[in-house]
């Protein structure tokens, strides 16, 4: 589904509205109604969500030439997440006028993005599941070495990994602790890196 909106967005070049963001700045509130499809060019930018109790989760990290806001809008429905700049980010973005026009001129193209979409949901379901499933330390490992990988330039937060990993702030503290005391990471400030990824592997299975 990437390379097809990604040639929506190609082929739209001249249409498209750019916008810079500083980190901490917000692209999209939760609640807010989409009026378009927004496109990474550079930088990080996060998902995050609200509860009612006022607990805050968060979802995704989106890339360069990651596509956000596409669920929502071919969804018809408001954001069910914010989207928070994680590091200074510059957006594009495809207004509603030029994405209808071109699917009512290209249908085809609606098929692959809709079954990316399935597959994504699938995914989320998934991950919620395993969340439910595995411990705190199995949780947390498993998350520091997805952040670090993916995105290994960006200083993840206690906050930040806490809230991808479904735990506290107090359990991500304690679980480094013993994680640089087994030799797995060390901390280095208050960023981290990872030492030995096939042991520490080794060591989240046979924590489940």
């Amino acid at each position: 589904m990437k390379s097809k909106i990604l040639d929506i967005f190609v082929s739209h070049n001249e249409k498209l509205i750019s916008k810079e963001l500083k980190r901490g700045e917000i692209l999209y509130h939760m609640g807010d109604e989409p009026k378009g499809i927004y496109l990474i060019q550079d930088g990080l930018m996060g998902l995050f969500h609200i509860a009612s109790n006022g607990k805050e989760s968060f979802f995704r990290i989106f890339a360069k030439d990651h596509i956000l806001g596409h669920r929502s809008y071919f969804a018809e429905d408001s954001y069910h997440a914010s989207a928070l700049c994680l590091q200074p980010c510059k957006v594009s973005f495809l207004s509603r006028d030029i994405i209808d026009d071109h699917f009512k001129n290209h249908p085809e193209d609606l098929k692959p993005i809709l079954k990316r979409i399935a597959l994504d949901l699938g995914e989320a379901e998934i991950r919620i599941a395993g969340l439910k499933d595995k411990t705190a330390i199995s949780r947390i490992s498993e998350t520091l070495i997805f952040l670090k990988l993916k995105h290994p330039d960006y200083p993840w937060t206690r906050k930040e990994i806490a809230e991808y990993s479904g735990t506290t702030i107090e359990s991500v503290a304690r679980a480094m602790t013993q994680l640089t005391e087994l030799g797995f990471i060390e901390k280095v400030g208050r960023e981290y890196n990872i030492l030995h990824q096939n042991k520490m592997m080794e060591y989240i299975s046979q924590q489940d």
